[in-house]
């Protein structure tokens, strides 16, 4: 079964004229995949300078015409998208760039190993890419953008962009994993296909989302499950055909030919009023069974993921970061699978000592015991003694290597607070610590305390 998704950028009389040449666009793809390169005419073209620019197939300028069925090979209009085999071709063009890397990515060339990927990679037609681990984002030349997710295959089957300045059809495969697309919106509009062994989105200006598993070894079919973020989206499949909107999802079978289509989760709400480093939250959804974050580079135009995860509850600590800002997305799973739409905040992260823990406090006279828990990067502490919980005026405060000190206090003081505050190198103080209270002993208590352990000793 095959499915073809069409952005709507028009009215709805161009929709039902898309529907229409849904067998005959299907044709021309399974015809042109990973063997063709679309090439778009400009003015003053010709089929023997097309040939002479781009080509080394002898006869190409004789040939090409019939491989396009094109009737009268000197009637040649502007825009016209040409399939040049890729064998004729001086060289397999570059078709985009890998512009962010982060994990486990390799590629390769047609017919080449796999090798490792890194930022700034060009990626001719043919080329795959592989993330096992991590993610990657590719940019084509139209400024379109793709981010592949972790276990996903991807293969770039055509792209009609070469010494043309703008990419005006762009078509790739994803048999297994993720990916989000955005298609900028400009003109002329670019063509952009996504080709799954299900399903084939075709869009212009839009954003959406692909998935695509394989059949699994227990017998299920593989499914695709589009999402679309931005824009329309017409999809039609052998047996039914429909509208997707923003905020809806489709997905199909692997050899069924119905449709289902779903409601996408609203965009969860960030809950802004908790500053601790690296600590998101956000309200919770209750069709949700679960979130998912993603965290990249504090970049706009482009999304970087630096680590995506998946959890369970409506908040979530960044552990590790660097000093810096990031960005941070976050949309809500329903009980399908669907992934919802998703809210974007900036995430700016300060490193910032743990809170002291006072573990023990007592009176020894007129000396003051204070032990705590030793925390990792802190190089000193400070312990201050108080008569008030606000702190205000000072009994005394001493500053030591470790957080077991001892203070002088006046035996005639009966009752202090107490608080702890920790100091690193190169890295912002801590917050004080949890305040403790602690009232000094009568003799007449230490007597009486005295007389019940004698009393409690005479009775065994």
């Amino acid at each position: 079964m095959t499915i073809i998704m069409k952005f709507l950028s028009t009215s709805f009389s161009r929709v039902i004229l898309c529907l229409s040449l849904v067998g005959a666009l299907t044709l021309l793809s399974a015809q042109s995949y990973a063997t063709d390169w679309r090439y778009s005419v400009r003015p003053g073209d010709t089929f023997w300078s097309i040939c002479k620019e781009y080509t080394v197939h002898d006869n190409c300028w004789l040939e090409l015409a019939s491989h396009n069925r094109v009737a009268n090979p000197n009637q040649l209009s502007t825009g016209t998208q040409l399939l040049i085999p890729m064998k004729w071709l001086k060289q397999a063009p570059f078709a985009a760039q890998a512009v962010y890397v982060v994990g486990e990515v390799v590629f390769s060339d047609a017919n080449k190993k796999l090798t490792e990927l890194v930022s700034g990679q060009k990626l001719r037609i043919g080329s795959k890419v592989v993330v096992n681990q991590g993610s990657t984002t590719l940019r084509f030349a139209d400024g379109a953008t793709i981010v592949m997710n972790a276990n996903s295959e991807l293969m770039i089957s055509s792209s009609s962009a070469i010494k043309q300045g703008r990419a005006q059809s762009i078509e790739v495969h994803l048999p297994r994993g993720e990916i989000q697309v955005t298609v900028p919106e400009r003109m002329p509009k670019t063509q952009f296909r996504v080709r799954t062994p299900s399903a084939v989105a075709a869009v212009r200006g839009t954003k959406f989302r692909v998935s695509s598993s394989m059949p699994s070894a227990d017998g299920q079919n593989g499914q695709t499950r589009s999402e679309v973020l931005e824009g329309i989206v017409a999809v039609s499949s052998s047996t039914d055909s429909q509208n997707v909107t923003a905020g809806h999802g489709v997905s199909t079978v692997e050899g069924q030919g119905g449709l289902e289509q779903a409601i996408l989760i609203a965009p969860p709400r960030w809950n802004r009023s908790c500053t601790d480093p690296g600590y998101v939250e956000w309200q919770t959804s209750l069709s949700a069974t679960q979130y998912r974050l993603a965290l990249m580079e504090d970049d706009t135009v482009i999304d970087k993921v630096i680590s995506s995860v998946t959890v369970a509850d409506a908040n979530y600590v960044f552990k590790g970061l660097k000093e810096g800002c990031y960005q941070v997305k976050v949309n809500a799973v329903d009980s399908q699978g669907y992934n919802g739409l998703e809210s974007q905040r900036r995430l700016c992260y300060q490193p910032q000592l743990a809170v002291p823990k006072i573990t023990e406090v007592e009176f020894d006279r007129a000396e003051l015991l204070v032990v705590g828990e030793q925390l990792q990067d802190a190089v000193r502490y400070r312990i201050e003694v108080s008569e008030d919980n606000n702190f205000s005026s000072l009994i005394e405060a001493k500053t030591s290597e470790t957080l077991t000190m001892r203070l002088p206090v006046d035996t005639n003081i009966k009752s202090i607070y107490v608080r702890a505050q920790a100091f690193g190198d190169n890295i912002p103080d801590s917050d004080y610590s949890e305040v403790v209270y602690l009232e000094r002993k009568s003799h007449k208590d230490t007597l009486i305390g005295i007389a019940a352990i004698l009393l409690a000793f005479v009775a065994l």
